[in-house]
């Protein structure tokens, strides 16, 4: 999910935004997550929060910051 404003970007691997520049890929075997973002632009800046519901919720931030566009 994007953090500022909490919109929610996918669940699991199926990408629930309108956006088509957003992907998600999971590596099973490895136990990581990708957030994709194609043409990145300005409005994409900002903190994006990864978060697993299990017995204790476990979350993960990542912030982007664009430059020279």
């Amino acid at each position: 999910m994007k953090a500022d404003d909490q919109t929610i970007l996918s669940l699991h691997t199926r990408v629930i935004t309108h956006n088509p520049r957003i992907s998600v890929t999971h590596d099973d075997s490895l136990r990581t997550w990708q957030l994709r973002i194609r043409q990145l632009k300005e409005s994409d800046r900002g903190c994006y929060m990864c978060q697993i519901n299990t017995g204790e919720m476990k979350k993960q931030l990542g912030c982007v910051d664009v430059q020279g566009l």
